[in-house]
């Protein structure tokens, strides 16, 4: 009977059953299991970035062997679940994100029986996150996570290479850019260009950049370099130029960098004079890692780009054909520390391989890790016959000019040529005096920024003849 009873129910166990006499009629009776019910979320997908606010399709599959009564659903992060909706009925439900970032997020459903049963399912992590439509986040988003690197790339002067004016002067770590040019006041600014560190020149109303044959004023300032013995001063800039200058220079002082041809004839902030679109002004944390909505979304390393290779410094730290270095004025023209390098014995290594990615070498910074390897790292054994000087001193002498020079062999950036040519009939003429540098520092260049040359012109040294630097110079190691 009890058979007969389990084939007609289909079951192989029994729920409850009874059973009245012991010796006559059997009369049995059967209760079915009451399986718990089955959820499925289909969306959201797992790696999906959402804007804030936007109406979000949960989408799911449930079954049970009598009927599902009800799906709560959640939204779970690292502040625990929060309600969505409880009860629903259906297959889908629209949900609007909150409006503020939520990071590490996922969709938990849970459906519900007559009996009081459960099953849940959650969906792949996403993050509910301000992201453009390229799908740049922002650094302020990075430092949710990163607050150590962004500390540090916003104490360095990547940042800081364009900088919006919001009813006065741009704030910077460590320097200040107190006026505009003369005859001008914050009103007529739009942007700051530069001001951590050398040099700063302005944008006009109309996005322009100043310059003197236009704006009819010295239109560059100069910052104090106490460590270069220079004094705050205005320079001319671009004097022979009548006609607007347009600012088309966001591909290395901006984040995420369109030009007007690549967006669709987009000028930002709607100036005329801006020839293109960024994400965020200065070099931030997506301009080197990439668009990072999918990283936050993921959270993991392979979503987000890791380049260590000296072309990615190159791509901005470059002028004109990498394999020639232009000069001007009798130095090296700033912005070529990828060409000098290429030309230099250290051509196959990595700035990274000496230089902290994130931490400049300003203002003590470079002792503090924006430098973590130095030249006795590598080149252990060498001994200096002469007074303690540091190796970049002479086989990184200031030949390049980025803001001003001192004198005919001092300028105010370091040359990255690192080779010293030792001939004495070799001068910086025959190294800086063309279009483009030789691959060497010349030994009066080397010698120079320490040493005063017989008319004393130089360094704070003695005077010595070109003659006697050879002659130390063979013997300096």
């Amino acid at each position: 009977m009890q058979r007969s009873l389990l084939a007609r129910w289909g079951l192989g166990v029994l729920a409850s059953a009874f059973v009245f006499s012991a010796c006559g009629d059997e009369q049995v009776v059967v209760e079915p299991i009451d399986d718990p019910p089955t959820v499925d979320l289909t969306a959201p997908t797992g790696g999906a970035a959402i804007q804030p606010g936007s109406d979000v399709q949960i989408t799911w599959t449930a079954t049970d062997d009598n009927a599902v009564v009800g799906v709560d659903l959640f939204v779970v992060s690292a502040g625990g679940p929060a309600v969505i909706a409880r009860d629903v009925t259906g297959s889908s439900f629209t949900w609007t994100a909150p409006n503020a970032n939520l990071f590490a997020a996922k969709v938990r459903a849970t459906a519900k029986d007559a009996a009081g049963q459960t099953a849940t399912d959650e969906s792949d992590m996403f993050a509910v996150v301000t992201h453009s439509a390229r799908g740049y986040v922002t650094s302020n988003t990075c430092k949710n996570c990163h607050i150590g690197p962004y500390t540090e790339v916003f104490a360095s002067g990547h940042p800081y290479k364009l900088n919006k004016v919001m009813g006065g002067p741009p704030q910077y770590p460590y320097s200040t850019v107190p006026n505009p040019p003369a005859g001008y006041s914050w009103s007529d600014i739009t942007y700051v260009i530069g001001g951590f560190g050398w040099k700063t020149r302005y944008m006009d109303k109309d996005g322009y950049i100043f310059t003197d044959g236009v704006f009819g004023t010295l239109s560059q300032y100069n910052l104090p370099r106490s460590d270069l013995g220079y004094s705050e001063n205005w320079v001319s800039y671009d004097a022979a130029l009548m006609s607007p200058k347009p600012y088309n220079c966001g591909a290395c002082h901006t984040t995420g960098w369109q030009t007007t041809a690549e967006n669709g004839g987009v000028n930002q902030d709607g100036l005329i004079g801006i020839e293109g679109t960024w994400e965020e002004t200065g070099i931030t944390c997506e301009e080197c890692h990439g668009p990072g909505a999918t990283h936050v979304a993921t959270q993991t390393a392979a979503n987000i780009v890791v380049d260590n290779s000296a072309a990615l410094c190159g791509s901005c730290h470059v002028r004109g054909d990498p394999a020639s270095i232009p000069v001007s004025g009798g130095f090296i023209r700033h912005h070529e520390q990828y060409n000098e390098m290429l030309a230099s014995p250290h051509a196959g290594r990595s700035c990274n391989d000496c230089h902290s990615p994130h931490i400049g070498v300003l203002y003590g910074q470079a002792a503090a890790g924006g430098i973590h390897t130095t030249c006795e790292d590598c080149h252990q054994g060498k001994t200096l016959a002469h007074v303690p000087i540091a190796c970049e001193s002479c086989h990184m002498a200031r030949a390049t000019k980025s803001a001003q020079n001192r004198d005919v062999y001092r300028a105010d950036i370091r040359t990255h040529l690192f080779r010293i040519n030792p001939d004495s009939l070799i001068t910086r003429t025959d190294m800086m005096g063309g279009s483009a540098a030789a691959d060497y520092v010349s030994l009066d260049v080397a010698c120079y920024q320490c040493h005063k040359d017989p008319s004393g012109v130089g360094g704070s040294r003695s005077i010595k003849t070109i003659g006697q630097l050879a002659q130390r110079a063979a013997i300096i190691h």
